[in-house]
């Protein structure tokens, strides 16, 4: 089973392109769950999640 999960997994480049879509639309079930399944394993794409919400927030804070 592990090697059929395995198969699936997300690129780093697809889930950078959810994390950034995450910004602006609410992501499917399962596509926030293989997101999450990636992010456990991927400390680089966590970083870069982390960079965006800063960035998002920022831009929040600058519109007001």
């Amino acid at each position: 089973m592990l090697s059929h999960m395995i198969g699936h997994m997300l690129s780093c480049k697809d889930a950078s392109r959810l994390i950034s879509r995450m910004q602006d639309e609410t992501l499917s079930p399962f596509k926030r769950w293989m997101l999450r399944l990636h992010l456990s394993a991927c400390d680089g794409c966590t970083r870069f999640k982390a960079q965006l919400a800063i960035l998002g927030d920022a831009m929040r804070r600058y519109r007001s």
